[in-house]
């Protein structure tokens, strides 16, 4: 698709405008092709703003822990368990469905900026198993970014601060650029944020959203609001190529999940993968491990 540039577009008036995103939101796109929604999206909402800025890595960002999940069940028999790749982003021929960040068969790297929403986002069950990476922000340049946080957040959300940042950025310049067209940007900037935070599968705005900006408009992640955990905690979309060079893995836990509700989750550490030389080096878990993931352990 094309890229997005600052343009003058024919708005409708304000109310007429809401009644567009509103139909777009209510629209059913269950049997409509990535084109047909594209073009949907543009007619009705018409422009995909660029949402975000640069997150500075040297001297900045840089070190900042993420967290990934992945159901053991979902492993296949012929994958390593002593390569990275396996805990990173899944192989496109394996993504067969679109999820809330990627549409079918393109990949990304989902994860959370803790361990314990990373846990409950993957959907994992009471007597499940899991395996629980870790990995550490590793930039040589600046990471372009696009934030889909709501204004409003918990105040436990320790990157509510972009939301506030970027809503209050697009009213002062929107305002000094033509203010006759702040509340429409508002309108869109709060319908994309919401999709982002609940739509549901199969996902076929914000997966699209996420695919123009991530492949198509040079966006290196997303940012936005787990829905898991009631916007405590935010979830990152990462373009894999980012994963690959921007990022390292640190650490990775096989669990098993005793025990969780809403607010806890209580996890029994079976291995701990250990990463010497680029290798996982699985090993038996020690009294320590779990306590830098924030975990109390129980007697």
């Amino acid at each position: 698709m094309n890229s997005y540039q600052t343009e003058e577009i024919d708005y409708p008036d304000l109310e007429t405008y809401k009644r567009n995103l509103n139909e777009l939101s209510d629209f059913d796109f269950s049997n409509s092709t990535y084109r047909e929604i594209y073009d949907k999206f543009h007619d009705l909402a018409l422009t995909l703003p660029m949402l975000g800025a640069k997150l500075k890595t040297v001297d900045g960002i840089n070190g900042h822990k993420l967290y990934r999940a992945r159901l053991s069940k979902t492993i296949a028999k012929e994958e390593d368990l002593s390569i990275i790749q396996t805990f990173s982003f899944p192989l496109s021929t394996f993504c067969k469905t679109n999820q809330r960040a990627n549409i079918k068969h393109k990949s990304v790297f989902y994860c959370a900026d803790e361990a314990f929403p990373a846990i409950k986002e993957c959907g994992i069950q009471d007597e499940e198993e899991g395996y629980l990476s870790v990995w550490e922000i590793a930039g040589k340049r600046d990471l372009k970014y696009a934030t889909c946080l709501p204004l409003e957040l918990p105040n436990k959300n320790g990157w509510a601060e972009y939301g506030i940042y970027h809503h209050d950025f697009l009213i002062k310049e929107q305002s000094a650029l033509n203010k006759t067209l702040l509340n429409h940007k508002v309108a869109l900037r709060n319908f994309i944020t919401y999709k982002f935070m609940n739509e549901k599968p199969p996902y076929s705005l914000s997966s699209m959203l996420a695919n123009e900006y991530m492949y198509e408009n040079g966006v290196d992640l997303i940012m936005y609001p787990s829905a898991k955990t009631f916007q405590e905690y935010t979830n990152f979309a990462i373009h894999p190529n980012v994963v690959q060079t921007q990022l390292k893995c640190n650490k990775i836990y096989k669990f098993k999940v005793i025990k969780q509700d809403k607010e806890q989750v209580r996890i029994k550490f079976i291995s701990i993968g250990h990463i010497a030389n680029d290798k996982i080096e699985w090993k038996k878990p020690t009294d320590k491990d779990g306590t830098e993931l924030g975990f109390r352990k129980l007697k």
